[in-house]
């Protein structure tokens, strides 16, 4: 059975669970995404408190197999808590399954406060690494590309050591494209695991906007 992701309907996520309401609030981001996405079932990634103690909580009772997957997640939480959740539901979907469609995606939900609508940016595959030296090799292993290393702020962004907004990005790339059209870009992102998930896919979605080839490995360091 199809359903039709139709945005209007959903502006505030909500979910009932064991007779309590629980809410998702999403990440808000200024930029317009995907307004539709057909034959899809829902993840939902809630934030909450536990013995002092933010955690994740996962409800997946919706999640069927031979769909595109929407993750709803809550804009408070920290990548820490959050890239284990995404690792966990990759691996899941490309098993092996008499019930798996081919050609069904992953995508982020989130809430264009330009519209007011409820939209959806690809969720491509991702694997996550935390040491320095598994981000150096693959800076050193990229062979006629130049690598740009974008770190995620919560307040800002550094592209190449210098310090940018989500909106400068846009301008930044296109400028490191026409000073060198010899040579392929590529980003690379790091951020550190207290990142909020509302910082990572704010920049996720601007990065959606750049014809500029992104690393699908992601470097996350502890501050610890």
């Amino acid at each position: 059975m199809q359903k039709n992701y139709y945005l209007l309907t959903i502006i505030f996520l909500l979910f009932l669970s064991s007779c309590t309401d629980k809410n998702v609030q999403l990440p808000k981001i200024d930029l317009k995404g995907i307004p539709q996405i057909h034959n899809h079932s829902s993840i939902w990634v809630f934030y909450e408190i536990k013995n002092q103690d933010t955690i994740a909580v996962v409800n997946k009772n919706n999640k069927i197999m031979n769909t595109n997957w929407i993750f709803n997640i809550d804009k408070r939480l920290t990548m820490e808590k959050v890239f284990p959740i995404l690792t966990e539901l990759q691996i899941n979907k490309n098993k092996p399954s008499m019930h798996k469609k081919e050609g069904s995606l992953n995508y982020f939900s989130y809430a264009d406060i330009s519209s007011n609508h409820i939209s959806v940016l690809n969720f491509n595959p991702t694997a996550f690494i935390f040491t320095s030296e598994e981000y150096q090799n693959i800076l050193v292993n990229t062979p006629n590309i130049k690598t740009v290393e974008l770190e995620i702020k919560n307040d800002y962004l550094i592209l190449n050591k210098e310090k940018i907004n989500a909106v400068q990005l846009l301008q930044k790339i296109k400028k490191l494209k026409l000073n060198d059209t010899l040579n392929s870009l590529k980003i690379f992102l790091r951020y550190n695991e207290n990142t909020t998930y509302q910082s990572y896919l704010k920049t996720k979605a601007f990065l959606n906007k750049i014809d500029i080839q992104i690393d699908s490995t992601e470097y996350i360091y502890s501050l610890k």
